[in-house]
């Protein structure tokens, strides 16, 4: 019974729409012409590699034709050294192709793992809300690695095998006609059969075990990520015996795609048996009637030898094509993501100076629900106003904000900064007017040099341990071994909640920037910390505008208007002193609730 939930955890419920191989073919294509002159270089050099190869039967059979016909001891010297010639020839230029080659397939990687990372940084919050950041990392992760094994596959393999398939059978026609007709219809079969086996059996089962890799690591990086959760409810063996049964379900489509890739490898073995047959009995069959000789059967053994292991190859090298071919699937689809905003044509600068903001009759729905958060909703903040949002969970608050910094677009109405329609202008102009303290602030695992600069990475040392001091945090860091060149460890594990929001702080007040987003500010702060950084955030917002969601009411006390969200509407309106007057009023009956908490001044 446990392994059912398990199974459902692996596999996408929806069915998966997988891409054509000419899409693949396509997207890479599309690197590989970044790079023309490189790309032309590489396929000259196969090309005269594999038609070196292709002839060097013939030459072989030329030097032991010369030996039976006692030519002479310059005539085989001659003729030996030209094979070895060809021999060596061909291993040179097959070598120094990787020289080029490296180079343009490191390119390639690069220019991949650039344009998706960019990309993923394109894509909407309502993206990020619904899909899990281990399946992200891990679709990058497997397209850095498969795209260099896909044009391997192409450009190192396939192709050489075409042009020596090609010019094997070329040959093989001026010395057995019929032979030669034979086992072109045979190389026929034989690749037909091992296109079929791979495309329709080793290939999807691989395509499958490529989804379920991605599932696996989204929830191995879901559960490791939870661990502190997983130790404070004693959860251990649970989430151990869901491991477990994920693990069972990866090794189930892991092993239905070695055991369709052996079958498909085996079949294809046989078939090159078959080959070898044809051209030896065929080759026998020319020998007794007289016309073939000793250097003949040599030629068609070395022929064969060249040919059977392209071949051979061949079927490994088409199940790697398409392994590869469905393991960029992931990449490609989230590459084909609607970004937040289109690229063209593009958006001009918003230019916002004093932080004017007016919501025009904005109606909005999340993605997916038909119940609106708001209907209509009209509210002016003026510039350099000090505006609280004060409701219940899920009234509005936070809605309000993700509107302004359009996370979210509006469905109806507009919202207008500094009289400019936020949704006609680019993202970033819009965010970088525009410094946020969230209640659960994000930090990187880097310095706290870097985390406090993060919004202005041009500031001086001393504009950093300002902006510290003000926030209360500047003894701290300065009590540290390696104070501001701290790591913070992954997501700020290292610091305690209250000590991540006043970095956060710091940060706000570093950016300094004309719209101050304050939500939750202070809530992992104690009584004291709060009291020591309240000047602080009265300073930072001073001059500009300032949007503070609260539950402590401790801290919008002073604020120039208090909004009361209910049910996404503003059902109270005005300052401290006038609301908590309003008989049965919301935000009177939050004051009487926490009116024993304020911060006495």
């Amino acid at each position: 019974m446990a392994l059912e939930p398990s199974l459902a955890a692996i596999n996408d419920p929806k069915p998966r729409k997988y891409l054509s191989f000419f899409t693949v073919l396509r997207f890479a294509a599309g690197y590989w012409r970044r790079q023309p002159k490189k790309l032309a270089v590489i396929l000259l050099m196969l090309a005269a590699s594999a038609s070196l190869e292709t002839y060097l039967p013939s030459a072989l059979a030329s030097f032991l034709g010369a030996i039976r016909q006692h030519d002479g001891a310059a005539v085989v010297y001659a003729r030996l050294i030209l094979f070895l010639g060809l021999y060596a020839t061909q291993a040179g230029i097959f070598a120094a192709t990787f020289l080029v080659y490296n180079t343009f397939e490191t390119r390639i990687f690069k220019a991949l793992m650039d344009d998706a990372f960019t990309h993923v940084h394109s894509l909407s919050e309502h993206f990020f809300i619904n899909t899990f950041t281990g399946s992200i990392i891990s679709k990058i992760n497997r397209g850095r690695q498969k795209v260099e094994n896909f044009e391997d596959q192409i450009l190192l393999r396939v192709f050489p095998t075409t042009i020596v398939l090609i010019g094997s059978t070329a040959f093989l026609a001026l010395r057995f006609p019929g032979l030669a007709l034979v086992m072109t219809v045979y190389l026929g079969i034989l690749l037909a059969a091992s296109f079929l086996l791979v495309m329709k059996f080793a290939g999807p089962a691989q395509g499958a075990y490529a989804d379920a890799q991605d599932s696996f690591i989204a929830h191995l990086a879901d559960s490791i990520s939870g661990i502190a959760a997983t130790k404070s409810y004693a959860q251990e063996k649970i989430e151990i015996a869901r491991f477990v049964g994920i693990t069972a379900a990866l090794r189930s489509i892991n092993l239905r795609s070695y055991i369709y890739s052996s079958s498909a490898g085996f079949i294809q073995r046989l078939m090159l048996a078959g080959m070898l047959a044809l051209l030896l009995g065929g080759g026998t069959w020319y020998f007794f009637h007289g016309q073939a000789n000793v250097e003949n059967m040599a030629y068609l053994a070395f022929a064969y030898t060249i040919m059977q292991s392209y071949i051979r190859d061949l079927g490994e090298n088409i199940k790697n094509i398409l392994t590869s071919s469905y393991d960029l699937h992931a990449v490609i689809a989230l590459m084909r993501e609607k970004p937040e905003v289109e690229k063209t044509p593009a958006l001009p600068a918003l230019a916002i100076r004093k932080g004017e903001i007016v919501f025009d009759h904005v109606s909005f729905a999340y993605p997916g629900k038909t119940q609106p958060i708001f209907k209509g909703l009209c509210v002016s903040i003026r510039a350099g106003e000090r505006v609280a949002l004060v409701g219940h969970s899920g009234s509005g608050k936070t809605s309000f904000v993700r509107l302004l910094q359009c996370l979210y677009a509006a469905q109806e109405g507009r919202i207008l900064v500094d009289g400019q329609d936020i949704a006609q202008g680019s993202r970033p102009s819009l965010r970088s007017a525009i410094s946020l303290v969230p209640q659960d602030p994000i930090l990187f695992h880097r310095t706290l040099r870097e985390n406090i600069a993060y919004g202005k990475p041009d500031a001086s040392m001393e504009e950093i341990r300002d902006a510290a001091r003000q926030a209360n945090i500047g003894q701290f860091i300065l009590g540290l071994p390696l104070q501001y060149e701290t790591l913070v460890g992954e997501r700020g594990i290292k610091l305690s909640g209250g000590e991540r929001q006043r970095i956060a702080i710091a940060r706000a007040i570093l950016a300094n920037r004309p719209i101050l987003i304050l939500d939750e500010a202070t809530s992992s702060l104690d009584s004291i910390s709060e009291r020591a950084i309240q000047e602080a955030l009265r300073s930072l917002a001073h001059g500009r505008t300032s949007i503070m969601i609260a539950h402590r009411l401790s801290t919008i006390l002073d604020a120039d208007r208090i909004l009361v969200f209910d049910q996404g509407r503003i059902v109270e309106e005005g300052t401290h002193d006038d609301l908590i007057l309003k008989e049965n009023g919301i935000y009177a009956g939050f004051f009487k609730l926490q009116s024993g908490g304020f911060i006495k001044e």
